[in-house]
């Protein structure tokens, strides 16, 4: 939804598309001082980092992490093949080139706008406009796991800071139910040619197409768990691994909510949420803040210098081929 107001903003509404980007470059500016403040406070030096990579052992976790970065690339490109199925049959490896493309737009495009305009664009035909609101549902699917496994880091959270001892079971239960009320409520005031459109999106879509598509997105979600988790437990061995799973979830949950400017805004804002959740737990935020970052550095940055090679090949013309 958000991506196609994005499309749709009209000239005279050229300040209403300024304010998000203050906003999450405000975000992104704060995060980065609240982490940078925090790491010299624990002596993060780059010494230690050039001794990491030096290390056989560490190569080898990172090979390891390298290869399950392919597999989760590897398991968002067949989502997008089964879903591009239905209007135009496409290779693997050209589904493959789209979204190593839609990574590299993402890093200036607001919105997630360059992970479905790559997609969309790396199509022929006047009608592949209506692949739109499908691919937008399929990330939202994505997006759903993180939020929902995002409750175990939450979880954490409430217990770290006393917020259940200072209400009751009962008090908690009226609260979801009125958080889930206003977001149905919410839903329903929807635009109907909105609510229509992505009600219709839906429905082009096969039930087995979507159910497929939820099964890959949860391993996506399992793949991002266990490559930061294999990193973390490695930079940071004193930290219990629940803690560490409650961290990451927590983490990831921020990312998705909180609005930030491209690839290295995301950098931010992992960072202070790992600072965060780990300060409240009494355990040194550095090797974890570490951890992200080199995951930042083999999950985004290099697939997205990666898709810079293939932005070229998306088709502006739905009737001329780029390939």
């Amino acid at each position: 939804m958000q991506f196609s107001r994005y499309l749709t903003y009209r000239k005279n509404s050229s300040l209403i598309r300024f304010w998000p980007w203050v906003l999450k470059i405000g975000f992104a500016g704060t995060s980065f001082y609240y982490v940078m403040s925090k790491l010299l406070e624990e002596k993060l030096v780059l010494s230690e980092v050039e001794i990491l990579f030096k290390s056989s052992n560490f190569l080898l976790l990172i090979s390891l992490v390298a290869i399950l970065m392919v597999l989760n690339w590897l398991l968002e490109s067949k989502k997008w093949q089964i879903l591009a199925k239905q209007f135009q049959p496409i290779s693997l490896v050209h589904a493959f080139k789209a979204i190593l493309t839609g990574v590299s737009l993402d890093a200036v495009l607001p919105f997630g706008a360059g992970a479905i305009g790559s997609k969309v664009l790396s199509l022929n035909g006047s009608g592949r406009q209506k692949l739109i609101g499908p691919v937008i549902i399929a990330q939202g699917i994505q997006s759903f796991f993180t939020i929902a496994f995002g409750v175990i880091g939450i979880a954490q959270l409430a217990k770290m800071t006393n917020v259940l001892s200072l209400y009751s079971g009962v008090q908690v239960s009226i609260l979801i139910l009125v958080l889930t009320g206003l977001l149905t409520l919410g839903m329903s005031k929807l635009l109907p040619e909105k609510r229509a459109y992505y009600v219709e999106a839906i429905k082009e879509v096969s039930k087995t197409v979507w159910i497929n598509i939820v099964v890959l997105s949860f391993f996506r979600y399992v793949i991002f768990l266990v490559q930061l988790l294999l990193i973390a437990t490695y930079l940071a061995p004193e930290i219990p691994i629940l803690v560490l799973v409650g961290c990451i979830t927590w983490m990831f949950f921020a990312k998705t909510i909180v609005p930030k400017p491209g690839h290295l805004g995301a950098v931010g804002i992992r960072g202070a949420s790992v600072v965060f959740f780990l300060g409240l737990a009494s355990y040194s935020a550095s090797g974890v803040v570490l951890a992200t970052l080199i995951l930042w550095v083999i999950n985004l940055a290099i697939p997205s210098l990666l898709g810079s090679f293939f932005i070229k090949n998306l088709s502006l013309n739905p009737e001329v081929s780029n390939d």
